[in-house]
């Protein structure tokens, strides 16, 4: 009897043991998990589990730690205004989408939002799965939802976020202004019930690989062999066709010889080398290959996740490998001749306008919708080839469809914003409300670019009751206007023609390099895993803006390097003088050009003035009045002195500064048709840290220029403008090109066109005089 009660207790204590591993489910508001450093480390893993000896103690059950998957494609994430979206497309695994999963959110907002009238909308493939009140002035909060089933699939699914705010009290125009709410990256995740989620399996899973808490892409690549000259081509190959297939907007690499790290979301680890080199960091987990290559994905103890590993009998058989690895990344981008690739960080792919071409709304993404707050806004991308030139002639245009009410006043406008630059502005002048039906809003082409192209149709409107702004008068709901899915963006016909040099081109669509099929030479001055992560970063970079791949050979001469298209990279002091006086940087950057490696630069002996001190001194002569003439006809008639030129200024020899760190310089290259791009630095550390910074999507598509520096200390990105340029014409030949071509040039130097009509007009009344003393009539 006393061995049955004894047995009795025994499973009484061992029930008891296994209750207490029994989670309690998560509340609606959670507290931010810790994910190590900066966010971007491991994520907690589930230990593997032994079984016990009879005579030992009971271990506890390890419990299943569910995946944390990252999907906020940046580092910050700010909506602004009374109305906004932001949308994107993240990839899943077919496991992933199958799995139980949540959705954690971690956000706040402007302490003048009423949580009343407010309210943050969440939406998974269209699916809206919660719409709670922006109630988190005070500090950040974190709201949890379910995720229903079957909402979410293998492939891309749109995620999106919208707000609506409205004010606490105040209900003018500025008061918008006042509005917005914070989305935290490290906040806001994907939680998978099945910690098996994380594993990868196939090579299209690299689109899975997703970001980590601070918006950022990285693939580490450890190879035992990257000093050798044979890595450095398959290297560079394999790190542009990973960012071609994982297409999201800010893509880092990074390089090791041997050290295994263990990585968590977002960050990829790829092992690449022959057995003989891997095998002492993978062990059990390399593949048995014989005399074959493989590429697969393989599951390590000693990193807890699955790795991608390339091995083959040697490198020369490494090449082909990556080829098998690249050739469908490349098939798999964006169609280059239909669309830029932007569905990662926004609602769909951007649009490639060749010519003129008119969109709807529906076909930029903008649904019909009515609005009762003050300031509206809707924006669409469109994208342009590398040879537009159209910057200082000609107009496109909105066929608005629209329609405000009655209780909007005279005196209310539409904006258009083109790339963040105010282009155009309409007034509404009317009373008792209209029905806008293809009404023409023109803006010029000026800030326009090639490449993606930000465009923002707002809407400012007054109204009386605004005015009074009684209590409760932010709720009202009325719709005061409304924009219709059939209204165009009409894009007119643009001179084609591209340009050298100009870093906007080459940042946005690749160009010169992407039209290249033979090889492009590389200049590295010593192959290491710093000069790797650098080249990677910028070629990585060239790809995706080209939608294919670029073919380069890495060279360690300059002999090497020929007389056509070059990028060029190092540390100042190893840049070749061929190269500097190529890309026309001053020699005397060799020795002067250094800077401090961190910290902000001491000022204490620099004399305590300002450039407005200078700028009344110099300016109070009798010569003041030409700077007032400019200024008259800049804010008049858009023209300024800079543009009063027979010619372009020919571009002088840059000195860097010391407050730069880093920069990116081209010129035309040796033979008139292609480009040299130099990288440049004052040390290698600088390179690597610049370049770094760069791979943001928002520092990337700064570049411009014929000169961008960057400041380490402040993070600030500066241009030097094109003076006098290449022009290379890669479309076929036609007088109406021609003819765009000239009208842009003669816009844009004044003096030239003044000379040319004055030549024509003399050229002119010579054939008149010409031909009436021949023919015309004459009395005796």
């Amino acid at each position: 009897m006393k061995r049955i009660l004894l047995f009795l207790a025994f499973l009484l204590t061992g029930a008891s043991l296994v209750s207490a591993q029994t989670t309690t489910p998560p509340s609606t508001s959670v507290a931010p998990f810790d994910m190590g450093g900066d966010g971007s480390g491991p994520l907690p893993r589930a230990p593997s589990a032994s079984p016990a000896s009879p005579a030992a103690t009971p271990e506890p059950i390890a419990e299943a730690v569910p995946f944390f998957r990252y999907i906020v494609p940046a580092d910050q994430m700010r909506l602004e205004g009374e109305n906004g979206e932001r949308a994107w497309s993240v990839y899943l695994t077919e496991a992933q989408a199958k799995s139980a999963s949540h959705f954690n959110v971690g956000y706040q907002n402007s302490i003048f939002v009423a949580p009343e009238y407010s309210k943050l909308t969440i939406a998974f493939n269209n699916v809206e799965i919660a719409t709670p009140p922006l109630d988190s002035s005070e500090r950040k909060s974190d709201l949890r939802f379910e995720v229903p089933a079957g909402v979410l699939k293998p492939g891309y699914n749109q995620f999106s976020i919208r707000i609506k705010q409205r004010h606490r009290t105040d209900c003018d125009l500025d008061s918008t202004y006042d509005l917005w709410t914070d989305i935290d990256p490290q906040r806001t995740f994907l939680i998978f019930d099945d910690p098996a989620t994380a594993e990868l399996s196939t090579v299209g899973d690299i689109r899975a690989v997703g970001v980590d808490a601070i918006g950022r892409t990285q693939f580490h690549i450890v190879a035992p062999g990257l000093n050798d000259a044979i890595a450095g081509d398959p290297l560079l190959e394999l790190a542009q066709g990973l960012a071609l297939l994982a297409d999201m907007p800010n893509t880092y690499f990074t390089y090791s010889m041997s050290e295994p790290v263990k990585f968590g979301s977002g960050v990829l680890p790829v092992y690449v080398g022959t057995p003989d080199e891997l095998r002492p960091l993978l062990g059990d987990g390399l593949p048995d290959l014989g005399t074959a290559q493989s590429a697969r994905f393989v599951g390590t103890d000693a990193l807890g996740q699955s790795v991608l590993v390339l091995v083959a009998p040697s490198w020369q058989r490494i090449g082909p490998l990556i080829d098998g690895i690249t050739a469908p990344a490349g098939r798999s981008a964006a169609m280059k001749d239909e669309a830029y690739s932007t569905h990662s960080w926004r609602k769909q792919d951007t649009q490639l306008l060749t010519g003129h071409k008119t969109l709807t709304f529906e076909q930029l993404g903008i649904p019909t919708q009515e609005f009762s707050g003050r300031v509206f806004r809707a924006e669409f991308t469109i994208g342009l080839p590398a040879d537009f030139y159209a910057n200082a002639y000609g107009e496109a245009r909105l066929m608005l469809d629209a329609a405000y009410g009655p209780i909007v006043l005279p005196g209310s406008r539409l904006h258009v914003f083109v790339n963040d630059q105010l282009a155009a502005t309409w007034p509404i002048s009317t009373v008792n409300g209209a029905v806008l039906r293809r009404t023409p809003v023109r803006f010029t082409m000026r800030h326009l670019k090639p490449g993606v192209n930000k465009i923002v149709l707002e809407a400012a409107l007054l109204t009386k009751e605004d005015a009074a702004c009684l209590p409760g008068a932010t709720a009202d709901d009325t719709p005061r206007f409304a924009v219709f899915d059939t209204t165009e963006f009409e894009m007119p016909n643009f001179g084609r023609v591209a340009q050298v040099p100009d870093l906007w081109a080459t940042g946005g669509t690749g160009f010169p390099y992407s039209r290249d099929t033979a090889r492009i030479p590389l200049y590295i001055d010593n192959l290491n895993a710093n000069t790797l992560a650098t080249a990677s970063d910028f070629v990585a970079k060239l790809s995706n803006a080209a939608r294919q791949q670029i073919p380069v050979d890495v060279v360690q001469s300059i002999e090497d390097v020929g007389e056509g298209d070059a990028i060029l990279i190092g540390s100042i002091g190893q840049v070749p003088t061929q190269a500097l006086r190529q890309t026309k940087i001053s020699q005397t950057s060799r020795s002067v050009w250094t800077q401090q490696v961190g910290g902000e630069a001491n000022y204490n002996e620099v004399p305590e003035t300002t450039i407005e001190q200078w700028d009344e001194a110099v300016t109070a002569g009798w010569y003041n009045w030409i700077f007032e003439v400019e200024k008259y006809l800049k804010r008049n008639y858009d023209l300024s002195f800079e543009t009063l030129r027979f010619l372009p200024r020919p571009d002088t020899d840059y000195l860097p500064p010391n407050s730069v760190s880093m920069i990116i310089a081209q010129e035309p290259s040796p033979n008139g048709d292609g480009a040299w791009t130099l990288i440049s630095a004052p040390s290698q550390e600088n390179l690597s840290n610049g370049m770094t910074a760069l791979m943001k999507r928002q520092h990337w598509d700064a570049v411009q220029g014929r000169v961008t520096t960057y400041n380490r200390n402040t993070g600030v990105i500066d241009n030097i403008g094109m003076g006098a340029t290449d022009f290379i014409f890669d479309t076929p030949f036609s007088i109406n090109n021609i003819r765009l071509v000239a009208t842009n040039w003669f816009s844009t130097n004044t003096m030239s066109f003044s000379l040319a009509l004055v030549i024509f007009s003399v050229l002119l009344g010579i054939a008149t005089k010409g031909m009436l003393t021949r023919y015309g009539r004459y009395e005796d």
